[in-house]
């Protein structure tokens, strides 16, 4: 179940930076692209929401929990931007980038370490 979340948000963060490219250029970000995005990782969090509270596992992720739930706030700010036509600030876009890849490659860590 980890992996498959692990497995969609990588996918969202691939996205991601697609996505952060448009916005460092000060060009539109394409919405069909950032609706996929937040789409794989909103499934990815809940998977591991499900993961979390279903598990016997002593390590059940809530530390990644967070760190994307932080991210997925940026993201829902983003969006909101980004569809009501306002400038998208640029440090938001990098802060909301820069959760989501150190929450993967903080559940790589704890997955590939054999702490999970």
């Amino acid at each position: 179940m980890v992996i498959t979340a692990i497995v969609f948000i990588s996918l969202a963060v691939l996205l991601g930076l697609y996505l952060i490219s448009f916005v460092l250029k000060k060009k539109i970000p394409p919405k069909g692209v950032a609706i996929v995005h937040g789409s794989l990782a909103v499934l990815g969090i809940l998977i591991l929401i499900i993961y979390a509270l279903t598990t016997t596992s002593h390590h059940k992720h809530w530390d990644s929990i967070i760190i994307f739930l932080l991210a997925a706030t940026g993201g829902v700010y983003l969006f909101y931007k980004d569809i009501r036509h306002l400038k998208i600030p640029k440090w938001v876009a990098l802060i909301h980038g820069a959760l989501g890849l150190f929450g993967l490659g903080w559940i790589l860590y704890h997955v590939i370490g054999g702490t999970h």
